[in-house]
């Protein structure tokens, strides 16, 4: 008889607990807080932009005044026009391009006249937004013209034809650059005293290429009537 052999069949049950995930790194940490703080900062930006969008168009865009006597600017000698330039804003051409960020002076001083809120401030976001759009509409020739015309030009005058005409007894096509200049003197954003601001601004001429420096050197302060 043979014998087989017997076989022992042993069930055993092992109990094993999952390992715990592995906890993400600081660097992936860091990571991921940077990439939630940068899409905070983008749905922040779309919303400023937004509102900035809207606030630029309320702003309204001023008209021009009806000046009484308005500025034909054709009639007047490029120097003689560019001595306005040289006292208020000597980048006026290079910067009035309807960018708010950079508006001129010029513009935004007309814009403060135009508005009729002369009390404001003339380097406001409100004031930048308006010029910036009366930029886009209008060349610079044309809003040195409108400048020009509104301006308060001391002695009781408003505008360069009355200006002309109380310091001078002359029309603006009959100015000479000395007078022009010291009338431009007036528009000085220093506001300096007049012989003072006569020089500077014919210095700044000269370095524009405006004026020569024999031609500078020629011209003689200019006699005011009643002076």
């Amino acid at each position: 008889m043979e014998l087989r052999p017997y076989v022992y069949r042993v069930h055993m049950t092992v109990d094993v607990e999952p390992r715990p995930a592995a906890a993400p790194s600081p660097q992936r940490r860091g990571l991921r807080r940077v990439a939630v703080v940068l899409i905070g900062l983008l749905v922040a930006g779309g919303g400023l932009l937004g509102l900035a969008d809207y606030y630029i168009s309320t702003v309204p865009e001023p008209s021009p005044i009806r000046a009484n006597h308005p500025i034909v600017m054709d009639e007047l000698p490029g120097v003689v026009t560019y001595a306005f330039v040289a006292a208020i804003d000597p980048d006026f051409y290079s910067v009035s391009d309807g960018n708010m960020f950079t508006t001129s002076l010029i513009t935004r001083r007309y814009v403060l006249l135009a508005s009729g809120d002369t009390d404001a401030d003339e380097s406001s976001w409100r004031i930048r937004i308006m010029a910036g759009k009366f930029e886009e509409k209008y060349s610079g020739t044309e809003i040195l013209g409108f400048y020009l015309a509104g301006a308060d030009f001391g002695r009781g005058t408003v505008g360069l034809v009355d200006a002309a005409q109380a310091y001078f007894g002359k029309e603006p096509r009959q100015l000479t650059v000395a007078e022009a200049v010291l009338l431009a003197v007036q528009l000085h954003p220093d506001r300096p005293q007049p012989e003072e601001g006569w020089s500077r601004i014919l210095d700044v001429m000269v370095q524009q290429g405006r004026l020569s420096q024999a031609e500078r050197a020629a011209l003689i302060f200019p006699h005011v009537k009643g002076s």
